[in-house]
């Protein structure tokens, strides 16, 4: 009873008393901004901690961090062991609102189907991820899954606009939807669409079914994108994309790291080349924040070519959106 009265008093209360106030929102990382302003629409006013152009994993906790948290109405993390600075902000942040186990904090990435759950861990396997890979909004259906939960829960701790949460949640899953498989497609198929391909997608059976049914032709956007490169074999630096190579088909057959988190030594480097020989990979994939010596050893080696790319929201030009930041992977690495 205790723990229901603080709640209301310290959400309830103030959203009935100020409908028309603008939550604040404080995320971790900017695709989190991107899909809270999305789904929050007019209702929120949203900043993100982290630089887009650094890597998730590391980032030093500064006072004018504690200084915006302190104000806020909810605070959005990744989860899953990749933003762990946050809990150092939230507890200097001086807000009760926000804090573990309160409707103010949200680990956005709850319900998502995890990849890489580990069955032991050691610290001498290097950055091993307790509760699976965490890159997981890299796949477009579990970005749907973390803008529901989004929603929800600022309807939560705004009830006044639980509605105008639930529209403006609907039109954006469903605008990933289109994205995913083309506008002619899901009116082909009716008002279900949506959710009949999304299970097709994670069953692995999307393209035999719609050839089944002669709707083969129709499928446009990301995944007709990926059907021409399906089963491209590329090389990653960091087991960064699982996620985004599950959903468009891409075949990794190895990371440089050895282990997460530990730069390749030199014979690691010569066991890759031997691989991307043999298997006649065409591209290694490296991320902006590390170093790529090791990736241009391989390419001096083998002839394949490295592709520097971009991870979050707003690391460049080409990414202002998630939207974009999908469209730009798919075109550097498959179109390389």
């Amino acid at each position: 009873m205790k723990t229901s009265i603080i709640w209301f008093l310290l959400f309830v209360v103030p959203c009935a008393l100020n409908a028309q106030t603008k939550l604040k929102v404080v995320t971790t990382l900017n695709y989190l901004k991107y899909i809270v302003e999305e789904v929050g629409g007019d209702r929120v006013e949203v900043i993100a901690l982290a630089n887009p152009k650094q890597d998730p994993h590391y980032v030093t906790p500064t006072p004018r961090m504690n200084e915006i948290t302190h104000g806020a109405d909810l605070f959005i993390e990744n989860g899953l062991s990749l933003d762990l600075w946050a809990k150092n902000v939230l507890d200097a942040s001086g807000n009760p609102r926000i804090q573990r186990g309160t409707p103010g904090h949200l680990v956005a990435t709850s319900n998502v189907p995890l990849r890489e759950l580990p069955s032991e861990i050691s610290r001498s396997w290097g950055d091993i991820h307790p509760q699976g890979n965490p890159h997981c909004w890299l796949d477009p259906l579990n970005v749907q899954i973390i803008a529901r939960n989004i929603g929800e829960r600022l309807a939560e701790i705004d009830p006044h606009n639980a509605a105008r949460y639930s529209e403006q949640t609907t039109a954006f899953v469903e605008r990933i939807s289109s994205l995913l498989f083309g506008e002619r497609l899901l009116k082909t198929i009716g008002p279900k669409a949506g959710d009949i391909l999304t299970r097709k997608v994670k069953s692995g059976t999307l393209f035999e079914w719609l050839r089944e049914r002669n709707l083969l032709g129709l499928l446009d956007g990301w995944m007709a994108q990926a059907a021409d490169h399906w089963g491209m074999k590329v090389v990653s630096y960091h087991k960064t994309y699982v996620y985004f190579a599950s959903r468009f088909g891409l075949n990794i057959i190895g990371e440089l790291e050895e282990k997460p988190g530990i730069p390749p030594p030199p014979q690691r480097r010569d066991a890759i080349v031997e691989q991307v020989v043999a298997n006649q990979v065409r591209v290694i994939l490296n991320y902006n924040f590390y170093s790529r010596e090791a990736a241009d050893y391989v390419a001096s080696k083998t002839g394949a070519r490295v592709v520097i790319t971009y991870i979050d929201v707003g690391a460049s030009e080409e990414i202002p959106t998630y939207e974009a930041l999908i469209s730009y992977l798919l075109r550097h690495i498959m179109n390389p």
